[in-house]
């Protein structure tokens, strides 16, 4: 994927450089990596941006300036580790400092304000949560009964190139890309102090649109699985089962709260 800014988003953000510029050098006041130069505004977006692919750009410039890398993006300061040795350290010897992920404006939308388990800042509710979850959702039981899920999804990727025509090059990694969940590139998400960019891009319309429609599903999931609880009708227990219980028991030291079982159910998908 390419990264490209609309014109009139870049002529907007101009205008408002200086302050952008004065908040960026506030906030980095101590010494960080080496890194290719920035420009106003922008920083090192340019550098991903030149035609090739993000994470060939960043392979490139890795070999240039190191395994532990400075890149500006926006407002986002951000750290680039491309050697298993650094990578090793910071998710072992040092991996309670880079528990916590970054919270976007657009991320916040689709998690209830980061209130499932990938996103959700380190600390006492994501234990609790984690917990729950690797006890109830992760079990070896329900690891296995998952088999036919996976086994369904490998048959249809394997049909579908199966069904392409001999004289046509197949794309694999698009084939293979075309499981998986993948999200666009939003340029609120790199300026985040800039309220009037999620409005300006119209991608914060369509994520609350889409988090409405997703809330009606989980609403409908969740309302069945409540009524079944209710009429002791359970069958096999999932994990929706066991955070609805959790939340009538309410002892856990954070009480489980319709939110929190959306926003689990809908990452655990």
């Amino acid at each position: 994927m390419v990264l490209a800014i609309p014109s009139f988003l870049i002529i907007s953000l101009i205008l408002i450089a200086p302050l952008l510029n004065l908040i960026t050098r506030f906030r980095i006041s101590r010494k960080l990596p080496p890194g290719p130069w920035k420009l106003p505004l922008i920083g090192s977006l340019h550098h991903l941006s030149g035609g090739s692919l993000p994470h060939y750009a960043l392979r490139n410039l890795a070999r240039k300036y190191g395994p532990i890398m400075h890149l500006q993006l926006g407002e986002i300061s951000t750290l680039v580790i491309s050697a298993p040795r650094v990578a090793k350290e910071l998710l072992t010897t040092h991996d309670l400092a880079f528990s916590s992920r970054a919270r976007l404006p657009s991320l916040g939308i689709m998690t209830y304000n980061y209130q499932d388990i990938a996103l959700a800042p380190y600390g006492d509710y994501w234990k609790q949560m984690r917990k729950i979850c690797f006890s109830e959702l992760l079990s070896s039981k329900n690891v296995r009964s998952f088999s036919t899920i996976r086994d369904e999804e490998a048959v249809n990727l394997v049909e579908s190139i199966r069904s392409h025509p001999l004289s046509i090059s197949i794309d694999l990694t698009q084939k293979v890309f075309s499981y998986t969940k993948r999200r666009g590139f939003d340029v609120a998400d790199l300026f985040p102090s800039v309220k009037f960019l999620q409005a300006v891009t119209g991608l914060r319309t369509k994520l609350m649109k889409l988090h409405h429609k997703i809330d009606q599903v989980l609403n409908m999931i969740i309302d069945e699985h409540l009524e079944k609880l209710i009429s002791g009708q359970l069958g096999e227990e999932d994990l929706v089962d066991v955070l609805l219980k959790f939340k009538q028991k309410g002892s856990l030291q954070f009480p489980v709260t319709m939110d929190n079982i959306k926003a689990i159910t809908l990452v655990s998908q």
